[in-house]
């Protein structure tokens, strides 16, 4: 009867881990949307425009953020940040970004 149960258990612990390789393999193979982000996104709050190397320890990143531009000074110990209204192209209105 010991047996039995030992055996059960062996069984069981085979069946659970071939159900995770086959799981495994299934989203390598076929993907998942929740793993590759191809679910619907929210629109992004923060977008990095361009960023340049001013030195080997100083940096300038420009990045907007809900409808602003900042600018963004970065060094070995300090950081600036200054904000700044988007300019529109094509002859578009600017919103009132304060």
């Amino acid at each position: 009867m010991h047996e039995a149960s030992f055996l059960s258990a062996v069984m069981g612990l085979v069946f659970v881990l071939g159900l995770i390789l086959l799981l495994s393999w299934l989203l390598k193979r076929f993907g998942s949307p929740i793993l590759s982000g191809r679910l619907e996104q929210k629109k992004q709050q923060i977008a990095l425009l361009e960023a340049r190397q001013i030195d080997p320890k100083n940096r300038l990143i420009l990045f907007r953020c809900r409808g602003k531009e900042y600018l963004l000074a970065t060094g070995e110990s300090n950081m600036l940040i200054d904000s700044f209204p988007v300019i529109p192209d094509n002859g578009e209105k600017a919103g009132n970004n304060d």
